[in-house]
């Protein structure tokens, strides 16, 4: 690899890293809403984020 190439390509690894553990993240929590809600908190969140 030449070395002018490096630091860009250490930058893109770097940022597809980012996104990937944004969206895993993201997925996870529309996954724990889904499974929880019927509960009270999951209301009072949907609620809290609707007046925005």
């Amino acid at each position: 690899i030449d070395p002018a190439m490096r630091s860009p390509l250490r930058w893109a690894i770097a940022g597809f890293l980012l996104l990937f553990m944004t969206l895993s993240l993201m997925r996870m929590r529309n996954l724990i809403l889904l499974m929880e809600k019927r509960r009270p908190w999951v209301s009072e969140l949907i609620l809290k984020r609707g007046h925005r």
